[in-house]
């Protein structure tokens, strides 16, 4: 028998240990059988004596005769009543331990003590079958529970598993769409340094990240991004990852968390706690204690029973800072290390990202460039910049997109045609909509038709979201559905224009985010507006009891800043209005060309080039075939031809001055771009043609236009020499966009 009990697994022989010691005693003569339910059930068809039933289970019985178990102090182990199956309230009494009786007689009578009533029992079950004991036989009762941080944590993996696993691109919240297993692409996810923050606008960020060079930086992966780098011992508490709208930092975030919920990575984490800015911003008004924020965010935690926190390896993830609309004043708040003691969440967050509170635990912090300044860099052991997709991500993720490959190729390749759309698409919102568009050509056959600049390609996104909210209003979609007239009821035109006056009003205010009042007072319709979910979300944490509140933001920044642009359009062709003056003025007899002047001196004058990508779309718009698409909303301009012209020649003379900015001389030539004018690109391409290359008689606008068609070229700019066009001062300020870009500048 002892050699049988060796043979169990370890739980058990701790058990049989434990009992012989505290029941039976150290120096007692015991016999301990351990007896299975289970294993019972299969013999209650046949009767056997009390010794017969042992030395059927126990060899070690069968060859020690045993002539009186009286003498002995016997123990059985009875496990798993709940899996009996077996009548224990039969009322025959059996006291002969050789007198032969079915299995459940034998055992009712060695449980109420007529067999062998020295014997001790230790009897296992659920609570469920507790019943079918007699009461009057049980002498203690416990209750194994499983320790309540354990519980925690199994339902907290539970609760982010059932949050992360499905989610929907580019449409938050709106789980429509796939597995984030399924459909995540790796992002390129490089080591940076925490030095000037970069205020640029993000479509220049974008611009200069397709031209970053790889082979001097630390490529990381999303799971590996809270641990030391090879060869380094000092342990990371606290992460800063940056990366412009869109490009894929939340998702990176999911994907870890998801991660680890299944098990599968990072299993030397115990919790963790994702607290999104958006909704820290909920609490800013009222005083919490850092454990009650994690009891809102995750009720299951409530029953942990956490002592110290310091216990526990912890994770939390600070997603979007960009957000934030509290008052993170790390130079004046005050310290505080207690987490269960209530105060401000200004003061929590700060002394989180500080170290006074859980100065175990691990931050890591999410956030657009800009905002990021906001941390002091003496409290970030690692930043990391999030680059979204290279080259080969970019075709990963189209062909992950489309399951058949001919769908895949032709979108593929006609993206790579048109160098704007090429770059964009390192943003992944930009590849989900591009790759939306696309695919309603292809399915057409309207292949001929293909957007190739970033206006009509959003043009195409919002028809597509009409006339998929006509669907869903229950009409049908017919080939006939493709033409625009089909897309502009009156309530797709309310909609739109409501989402329009909405994302240029809170453009002008810097805002991103926003509440239902701000709706409200744009006359949008929250359950129209619903089911235009590709442009505008409803951002709210799904099945926690939080706050009702809930905040507003469209898909993404750019297509804030076309309907931005759409609303100007519409306000100037239809109302006679010029949105672009402060205050809003009645334009009258003046010319259409003085309203695309103004919002050129609008764009250039912004330091941060925040109406860069605005002045792009509203050029864009004001093409006539662009206008055509969008014939039932936005009255078709007169003489727009010539209109353009005027404002072609404007941005061909701003170009020409010195504007010490080369990049906003960039964003000039994307606007000639989207005008369809390439006189200056053609110009200076011939000439690079040429044999000879005498670029010290350059115009600061052929130079703009050399700068322009280097960043637009296919070409490797590892290595760029400078000295071929170097002729002064003023040539290197130009040619500055390339030089950053640059991996060597000779």
């Amino acid at each position: 028998m002892k050699e049988w009990v060796k043979s169990k697994d370890k739980l058990l022989q701790k058990h049989v240990t434990w009992t012989k010691d505290s029941v039976l005693g150290k120096d007692a003569e015991e016999l301990i059988f351990p007896l299975n339910f289970s294993k019972l059930k299969e013999k209650k068809k046949k009767k056997f004596s009390l010794v017969g039933l042992l030395n059927n289970f126990f060899e070690e019985t069968q060859e020690s005769v045993i002539s009186d178990y009286a003498k002995f102090k016997v123990l059985f182990i009875l496990d798993g009543l709940d899996a009996s199956e077996l009548s224990l309230d039969k009322g025959d009494i059996l006291t002969d331990v050789r007198e032969p009786a079915s299995v459940d007689v034998l055992l009712i009578n060695l449980i109420k003590g007529n067999l062998l009533p020295t014997a001790k029992f230790w009897i296992t079950t659920r609570p469920s079958s507790l019943e079918l004991l007699p009461v009057d036989s049980i002498d203690r009762m416990t209750e194994i529970r499983e320790k309540p941080d354990v519980v925690s944590q199994r339902k907290l993996k539970s609760q982010l598993k059932e949050q992360f696993t499905l989610v929907s691109e580019g449409i938050d919240r709106q789980k429509t769409s796939a597995f984030l297993n399924e459909i995540y692409t790796d992002l390129y996810i490089i080591e940076g340094e925490r030095g000037e923050v970069n205020v640029q606008h993000e479509s220049r960020q974008v611009q200069e990240a397709k031209f970053k060079p790889v082979r001097e930086e630390t490529p990381i992966k999303y799971h590996d991004i809270l641990n030391p780098a090879s060869g380094q011992n000092k342990p990371i508490r606290t992460v800063l990852t940056i990366g412009v709208a869109g490009i894929g930092k939340t998702f990176a975030s999911m994907k870890y968390m998801l991660d680890w919920a299944e098990g599968t990575a990072n299993k030397n984490i115990y919790y963790t706690f994702s607290l999104p800015f958006r909704e820290l911003n909920l609490r800013k008004d009222g005083e919490h204690s850092f454990e009650e924020l994690i009891h809102q965010f995750f009720p299951v935690m409530k029953t942990s029973e956490i002592n110290n926190y310091d216990n526990y390896e912890i994770l939390i993830v600070l997603d979007g800072l960009d957000e934030c609309r509290l008052d993170l004043n790390f130079s004046e708040s005050m310290d505080w290390t207690d987490v269960r003691k209530a105060t401000s969440v200004n003061v929590l967050l700060i002394n989180l990202i500080k170290g006074n509170l859980l100065p175990k635990a691990q931050i890591w912090i999410t956030s657009r460039p800009a905002a990021s300044n906001i941390i002091p860099a003496g409290k970030v052991d690692r930043v990391t910049e999030v680059r979204g997709f290279n080259d080969e991500q970019k075709e990963e993720y189209f062909r992950k997109r489309f399951s058949e490959k001919h769908v895949a190729e032709k979108i593929l390749s006609h993206v790579k045609k048109s160098r704007s759309l090429y770059i964009m698409c390192h943003i992944p919102v930009f590849c989900w909509i591009t790759s939306k568009v696309l695919e309603d050509f292809v399915n057409r056959n309207q292949e001929e038709g293909m957007p190739k600049t970033l206006t009509d390609m959003y043009i195409h996104f919002l028809l597509l979201q009409c006339r998929q909210a006509n669907v869903k209003y229950g009409g049908e979609e017919t080939s006939e559905s493709f033409e625009t007239d089909s897309c502009w009821n009156t309530r797709n035109k309310d909609t739109v224009l409501s989402l329009g006056k909405l994302a240029f009003e809170e453009l002008q205010k810097g805002n991103l985010l926003f509440t239902e009042e701000n709706l409200i007072e744009c006359g949008i319709d929250i359950e129209k507006t619903a089911v235009f979910s590709g442009l505008f979300t409803q951002v709210i944490r799904e099945g926690c009891g939080l706050y009702q509140k809930s905040f507003f933001c469209f898909v993404h920044l750019s297509i804030q800043e076309f309907l931005a642009a759409f609303y100007v359009s519409h306000r100037f062709n239809n109302e006679g209005e010029n949105l672009l003056t402060k205050p809003a003025s009645v334009v009258g007899d003046l010319p259409a060309s003085s309203f695309y002047k103004t919002a050129v001196d609008k764009a250039l004058d912004s330091e941060n080039g925040d109406w860069d990508l605005f002045l792009r779309f509203l050029l864009g718009l004001s093409l006539e075939t662009n206008q055509n698409l969008l014939q039932e909303l936005l009255k078709k301009a007169e003489n727009s031809g010539e209109t353009n012209k005027e404002t072609i020649k404007y941005i061909k003379g701003k170009i020409s001055e010195e504007i010490s900015d080369a990049d906003k001389n960039l964003n000039l030539f994307h606007c000639l771009n989207e005008l369809n004018d390439h006189s200056l690109v053609k110009e200076v391409k011939k000439y690079l043609q040429s044999e000879t290359l005498a670029f010290e008689n350059f115009t600061t606008s052929q130079w703009s236009a050399l700068t322009f068609v280097l960043l637009m070229s296919d070409e490797n700019l590892d290595v760029f020499d400078l000295k071929t066009y170097l002729t002064s001062e003023k040539v290197l300020l130009g040619m500055l966009p390339v030089v950053k870009v640059s991996k060597t500048t000779l």
